[in-house]
């Protein structure tokens, strides 16, 4: 079910949640915004409020997992050092999302080299991206091979290098010590999907023996194998596809 909560001011909550616990959604809504009331969110997140504010509604967004290790169980092991690094592409473009062109731009069956260099880049979209690597060039090359999936331009980009010195020199997880990671899993998410048919689903409209209107989960594509899994493909099909909308 959908509703509104309307505050002071002209202030709306507007809700989309299950029957059945509509009551405990309401309170916890009305109990966080009085916690953040008159407070800039963008102090807790570490970015100003403009940012988000200048920045479009995101619409489709490509996300690249690497690993340390080229072939799975992809989590920490004994005796072995373990590094995790994701990647997330706003506003990625259609025509683009292909399984062998992903790997390949994400440094193919090698990986790349990742490290303490951050490759900062503010695209046209009023979003950010960044990227590490083993060097500023590498950095700097990787986070350009992964934006050209965006429809959005790079405006500028920057680099910078994490010293070892301080907190970093004491804690070696917050050091990036040079490692070279290997491309894992990419996923596609769909932000008009998820509004679109979680809206019917919780309005009713998902009242069909086959489920028309209820989403399935976010799907993990390997990039570690050496050929394109055989329903690669269909997963990024049904991540573009918004179900009842009339697609073009």
């Amino acid at each position: 079910m959908a509703g509104e909560i309307v505050l002071a001011g002209r202030e709306k909550i507007v809700l989309a949640v299950n029957r059945t616990n509509y009551k405990s959604v309401v309170s916890q809504a009305i109990a966080n915004r009085t916690l953040i009331e008159n407070r800039d969110i963008g102090d807790f997140v570490g970015s100003p409020v403009e940012d988000y504010v200048r920045a479009k509604a995101e619409t489709i967004k490509l996300s690249v997992f690497f690993f340390n290790f080229q072939q799975p169980p992809f989590q920490e092991r004994q005796g072995f050092r373990f590094v995790r690094a994701t990647y997330n592409i706003p506003d990625a473009n259609r025509a683009k999302l292909d399984w062998l062109t992903i790997k390949n731009a994400c440094g193919g069956a090698e990986g790349y080299t990742w490290g303490r260099f951050r490759a900062t880049a503010n695209l046209s979209n009023g979003r950010q991206m960044q990227v590490y690597g083993g060097s500023d060039e590498i950095a700097a090359n990787m986070l350009r091979s992964l934006a050209a999936f965006s429809t959005a331009k790079i405006l500028t980009l920057t680099v910078a290098e994490e010293k070892k010195e301080g907190r970093r020199a004491e804690n070696q997880r917050m050091y990036k010590e040079t490692t070279r990671v290997y491309p894992a899993f990419f996923s596609v998410l769909n932000f008009e999907k998820v509004v679109v048919e979680e809206s019917r689903e919780y309005s009713g409209f998902n009242a069909t023996l086959s489920g028309d209107f209820k989403r399935s989960r976010t799907k993990k594509i390997p990039l570690w194998v050496s050929k394109e899994p055989s329903n690669a493909r269909a997963i990024i099909i049904e991540a573009l596809r918004v179900r009842g909308i009339p697609q073009q």
